[in-house]
């Protein structure tokens, strides 16, 4: 078949899926490195089970733990915890947690390496970085496949990203059975994330019948979880099909980034302490109201494939999850010029201007 498209790929990550694969799977640590900086948010890990599983697979071996890491980084955060890295002579981290923990793995693992600042990391090039074992411990931002990292910048007073191929985890080891202890309304959240990654990448300019191929199977998985997100019960097969549709969510935006609902909705989780899957599907009606006009035939895909009749219903599903803020206009104008200074406005269809952005803030804030 002849494609009229130039396609490339780079995914430089070994995957392991499966009930037991960190323990199963020990040697991995070893061939990474001797002396691990264990990054981890206060609890999650610990409650997951994966930071007992890790110590185990580590077989009495030293490590250093790094267990500060909030929700959102901040600069300063991964700041901190590379100078510990640098103290100790850390030669490579084990990242066990949701998105947060696994995007500041990211950071730290350059910052350890190099003489550069947290600020730096979003305008100088990365050169290199300490290896990381990924553990995600919710299925949500599929950052354990991802070169990308976002942190909170309050400076720019919203998130930032930064991409660089050496931030791809070496290993990313996938075990449904850590997401088994979350809240129902945290699994909701960090699934509609997954969700966000899978409408986005689909869309996007950006997108190849290769990466489409990743959204598309995603999203399939996700579909086969959408009864359990309406009832809030979520047995084995639902978390399997979420950590699935999770992982193969990141495959596809490592090919393409995202597009405007991940601008958008960034404010939203500043300003208004959104959590970030909930902060994007704040967005679904103007967003898909948008594609229908430029991308028809994908979004009609998008509503069969979860099952829904119209593009009304399929909103209302995703919204009647979320509490939603009601935005002024002063509100809307302002995070509609934080949100055109996101890159992936552009790779978004349809030549967004500010005022596209500013009236599907307003639309949404007044839902």
């Amino acid at each position: 078949m002849y494609l009229q498209m130039e396609i490339k790929s780079y995914i430089p990550v070994k995957i392991i899926f499966g009930k037991g694969c960190v323990f199963n799977n020990k040697e991995v640590f070893k061939d990474t490195g001797h002396f691990p900086l264990i990054i981890t948010g206060r609890s999650g890990a610990k409650k997951s089970g994966a930071f007992d599983d890790v110590i185990n697979a580590l077989a009495g071996g030293p490590y250093i733990l790094y267990d500060r890491i909030e929700e959102n980084p901040k600069v300063s955060a991964v700041e901190d915890a590379a100078m510990m890295s640098k103290k100790f002579n850390c030669d490579y981290i084990i990242a066990i947690g949701g998105g947060s923990a696994l995007d500041a793995a990211k950071a730290i693992a350059v910052l350890a390496v190099t003489n550069m600042s947290g600020m730096d990391l979003f305008s100088k090039k990365i050169g290199k970085a300490l290896p990381i074992i990924a553990i995600p411990t919710t299925s949500g931002t599929g950052s354990e496949v991802t070169p990308y990292s976002i942190l909170t910048v309050d400076e720019w007073q919203t998130k930032k990203s930064f991409a660089s191929e050496y931030i791809f985890p070496k290993y990313a080891l996938l075990d449904p059975k850590y997401t088994y202890s979350l809240p129902a309304d945290y699994t909701i959240s960090t699934a509609f994330d997954a969700a966000s990654h899978l409408f986005e990448s689909y869309f996007s300019l950006k997108s190849t019948n290769l990466s489409q191929m990743y959204s598309i199977e995603g999203i399939h998985s996700f579909a086969k979880a959408v009864n359990a997100l309406q009832i809030k019960q979520f047995d084995e097969q639902s978390r399997n099909d979420l950590m699935y549709a999770s992982m193969l969510g990141g495959i596809a935006i490592s090919h393409t980034g995202t597009t405007a609902m991940h601008a958008l909705g960034y404010s939203m989780t500043y300003f208004h302490k959104m959590p970030h899957g909930f902060s994007n599907l704040y967005f679904v009606k103007p967003y898909f109201q948008h594609m229908m006009k430029h991308e028809k035939d994908k979004t009609k895909l998008i509503i069969k494939e979860l099952g829904f009749s119209d593009i009304d219903t399929m909103c209302d599903f995703f919204l009647e999850k979320m509490e939603r803020p009601v935005l002024n206009q002063e509100q809307c104008v302002k995070y509609g010029a934080i949100a055109m200074i996101q890159s992936s406005i552009k790779a978004t269809p349809g030549n967004l201007e500010t005022e596209d952005i500013v009236r599907m803030y307003k639309e949404a804030g007044s839902l």
